[in-house]
């Protein structure tokens, strides 16, 4: 098998590390995502994935988050049968093809030129499909988007590592564009980056992977914009989907929920404007 190059640094290397945790669930016996598209994508590309697996506890963080937006997704699309979907930071998701949105949904997947490349020969194309090679920074990637319809954007994984003013440039230049929808995105609170602080991630360290913003209060994020306003979320280490974890899993879930500073460490939230 031919495989593609893959040469990645910063902020890019978290697009390779989520479609390596995405495998392992779709590979373990009781999958919480079941992505089926993960295994076959990563093989084909030329990066040692082995160098990830001191990280391998994280599938399940990832299975639940991006399984609950897979369904906040489809569930918004149900309600609005003209609704577009925006996701944020794609990288290597096969969310597209997982939620498989009826004719008449248009989807965007939007990440930096050279990761859209790579998602362009590792995917095929799909009817509505468009991915958008743009940094989320960039102010005009909005323009190569219709904004006569509701929209779902999706932020997987991505805040985190951009800072609360470049955020808060994302979500204003979001409501300021579209007449309404929603924003669901995964973000972890103030305590666990001290405590990366303490003890920092040496895959991180090794490809200069910077986390930035992160949330104590999902009310806060209202305080964006008075057009934002908190519809639902839960706390990833209470996430009703972890009934499908093995017991380990579940049972360390558990004990961090005991420690109130720590039960709210990890956030799946939604917003609507």
């Amino acid at each position: 098998m031919h495989k593609v190059a893959t040469e990645f640094t910063g902020v890019r290397v978290t697009a390779l590390l989520e479609l390596y945790l995405r495998s392992l669930d779709a590979e373990g016996s009781h999958p919480i995502l079941g992505d089926k598209w993960a295994s076959d994508v990563m093989q084909r590309l030329d990066f040692d994935f082995t160098e990830f697996k001191s990280l391998a506890i994280g599938r399940f963080a990832v299975g639940v988050r991006s399984r609950v937006m897979d369904e906040w997704v489809t569930e918004c699309l149900s309600k609005n049968p003209d609704a577009i979907v925006v996701d944020l930071g794609s990288g290597f998701d096969s969310r597209v093809f997982r939620v498989d949105p009826p004719a008449g949904h248009f989807w965007y997947d939007v990440d930096f030129p050279d990761i859209v490349q790579l998602a362009d020969l590792l995917y095929p194309e799909r009817a509505e499909h468009t991915r958008i090679g743009a940094s989320v920074l960039d102010p005009d990637w909005v323009a190569r988007i219709p904004n006569d319809r509701p929209v779902i954007v999706v932020a997987d994984g991505l805040f985190g590592f951009l800072d609360e003013a470049e955020v808060r440039r994302v979500f204003r230049r979001i409501v300021d564009y579209f007449p309404h929808g929603e924003i669901a995105f995964n973000i972890v609170s103030s305590l666990v980056r001290k405590q990366r602080e303490r003890r920092p991630v040496p895959l991180f360290q090794k490809y200069g992977v910077v986390e930035k913003w992160t949330l104590d209060d999902p009310r806060g994020v209202e305080d964006f914009d008075d057009r934002l306003h908190f519809v639902d979320g839960q706390i990833q280490v209470a996430a009703p989907l972890l009934k499908h974890a093995p017991l380990y899993y579940r049972m360390l879930c558990a004990a961090i929920r005991m420690v109130p500073s720590w039960k709210n460490s990890g956030w799946i939230l939604r917003y609507r404007f």
